[in-house]
């Protein structure tokens, strides 16, 4: 399959909910369990690098996290079991 093809696909694809639900959770969890959003975003700019990309990738998946958040109708880390040990390291806040 010739790169063309390829980019042409990539570039045809239409995005779901599904889709974009995928790529949010990627985005709440680290090895040991769900995190928050900043927390994530430090990791992998700690192990990949920044980016001059980097910004606007930052703006999209919070974008994502506000589209689910208005469709849950609050937060959505209260459906993330552990994303207060696995963030602050404790397992509840006072």
């Amino acid at each position: 399959m010739s790169l063309s093809i390829v980019k042409t696909y990539l570039e045809n694809i239409i995005y779901d909910d599904y889709d974009r639900l995928l790529q949010l959770c990627d985005a709440l969890a680290l090895p040991e369990g769900f995190c928050l959003l900043e927390k994530r975003f430090v990791d992998v700019a700690l192990r990949h690098g920044v980016h001059e990309t980097l910004p606007d990738r930052w703006r999209a998946t919070m974008q994502l996290q506000a589209h689910f958040e208005a469709l849950l109708g609050g937060s959505l880390y209260s459906y993330l079991p552990g994303v207060v040990r696995t963030t602050f390291g404790v397992e509840g806040l006072p």
